[in-house]
Parts: C-alpha cells; sequence; structure tokens
C-alpha cells in the first residue's frame, strides 16, 4: 500500500446537509471547526465517491466499490481530481491540512485578543447599529422591554442565568427575558460564562487568557489558576470555533474549580 495518504483519502470530520440549487439536489460540505473557510457542494455522483473516503479504502478500492455497485468504471483521474479539490480546501486529513491547522492555531495564539468572529455577519460590527438591534430585542412585542438601571434591585438577587443558543434574528427576544433580569438582579463585576462550542475538542472544557473583541470594546479576561481544592476540569487551551465561536448560553455567579490569580 502506499505511504501517500492522499492513496487512501480521508475526510475530515465536517458537516454534511442537503441543499437544493438550480432545481438539482446536492450536498453540502462545511467544517463547523472554521479551517476550511468555503462550503463545498457535491452532487450525487461525486457524494458517491466520498462515501469512501474513509481512510481504508485506495483510489483502487473505491473504483472496485463503484463498479460493483453502479457497474460502471469511473476513472482514477476523475477521483484524484475529486479528492486534489477537497485537499486544497481544507477538508481532508491530510499533511496539507496539518500545515493549514498548524498555520491557523499559530495566528490564534501570536494575536493579543480573541477576534469578534461573527462581527459584521450574526450581528453588527458597528456599535451604534448593534447597540440598536439590542435594543430592539427588548422592545419587541415579545420581548420584556427594557432594563430598568435606575430600579431598586429585586429579590431574589439572580445567581445565574441560562439564556437559548439560537441566532440572534431568531431568538433574539427571548435572549432579552434572560438578560434583562440579570441586568436588574444581580451585582457581580466578574462572570464565569459557559458557552457551546460547534466543533468537536479532545478535552470536555477549553478556556483562554485572551481578552475578547467585540464591537463595544475588548471584554477583559481576569487571569486564572488552577485552584488545588476543586474537582478536575480537563481543558484544552484553544477552543476553536474558528468564525462560527461560540455564542454565550450559560453565564454563573460564584465559584467554580478556578480560582482568581
Amino acid at each position: 500500500m502506499s505511504d501517500d495518504p492522499l492513496e487512501t483519502p480521508r475526510l475530515r470530520a465536517v458537516e454534511a446537509f442537503p441543499v437544493r440549487q438550480d432545481g438539482q439536489q446536492l450536498i453540502a460540505l462545511r467544517d463547523p471547526a472554521g479551517y476550511a473557510q468555503t462550503v463545498v457542494l457535491l452532487p450525487p455522483a461525486a457524494v458517491e465517491v466520498v462515501r469512501h473516503f474513509d481512510g481504508r479504502h485506495s483510489l483502487v478500492d473505491i473504483q472496485a466499490e463503484l463498479m460493483r455497485r453502479f457497474g460502471e468504471l469511473v476513472p482514477r483521474a476523475d477521483i484524484e481530481r475529486l479528492v486534489a479539490a477537497l485537499d486544497e480546501q481544507g477538508f481532508l486529513d491530510s499533511p496539507r491540512f496539518a500545515a493549514r491547522r498548524r498555520s491557523v492555531d499559530e495566528a490564534f495564539l501570536a494575536a493579543p485578543t480573541r477576534p469578534a468572529a461573527h462581527a459584521g455577519g450574526a450581528y453588527a460590527a458597528d456599535p451604534e447599529a448593534l447597540r440598536r438591534s439590542l435594543d430592539a430585542f427588548f422592545a419587541d412585542a415579545d420581548g420584556p422591554g427594557p432594563v430598568r438601571r435606575d430600579a431598586a434591585p429585586a429579590a431574589p438577587p439572580v445567581a445565574g442565568i441560562i439564556a437559548p443558543h439560537i441566532d440572534f434574528h431568531r431568538g433574539g427576544p427571548a435572549y432579552a427575558w434572560a438578560y434583562r433580569d440579570l441586568g436588574e438582579r444581580c451585582p457581580a463585576d466578574v462572570f464565569v460564562i459557559f458557552g457551546t462550542c460547534h466543533a468537536g475538542m479532545p478535552d470536555p472544557f477549553a478556556l483562554t487568557r485572551k481578552d475578547y473583541e467585540t464591537p463595544f470594546g475588548p471584554v477583559r479576561a481576569i487571569g486564572w489558576r488552577r485552584s488545588t481544592s476543586g474537582p478536575t476540569i480537563a481543558a484544552c487551551w484553544f477552543a476553536r470555533c474558528g468564525p462560527r465561536a461560540s455564542r454565550w448560553s450559560t453565564a454563573s455567579r460564584g465559584s467554580s474549580a478556578w480560582a482568581r490569580a
């Protein structure tokens, strides 16, 4: 067997979902980790080839499988072109992708802050435009009304909230209900925030010491040291959710297994 990994191509763990374009049913491939920036559309014939990109089937094996199923020999050159195209876009587990991932990770490590990956997409990059859209979530017919910042704190105080994890344009008023209570009934100035990630990680949690860029300015991440009194938390240095960085879904005030430095 050849030592060339592209001789036995392996598709990375990416999302696959159906789309319809120009009357044709296609399968779209998207990288939730964000290393591959494009969405690849595969016609049905290409899907039948790519389904064998498991790192075990060689190109000859794939030809044989397709011949057995469809009674037609797919030229090796056609499969090689498909392999090359997917590898170029970062969808195959290969030395080329390893170099791409290393470059992206090193750039993240070198950056002084964590960029606002969704600014200008999922929400406005201009601070005034973003403020207006956030205010609109509270004023919406399904929203709770504005935050009463001058109101006397209601009892009991909020110790934590669970907010939806959904696109703002779909769930904005639902976010507003949670965060109005946080604004009116929580005097804390430091928060422990848990967010979901669109990409899988080797460990259950990921932490970063980087400040978070936002259209309103950076949000400072306080320094942390590992506590010797709390339970062990396995942590990955980087939850790259790439350009699909996580939107916060849970905020809690109080103790954790990590203590302030």
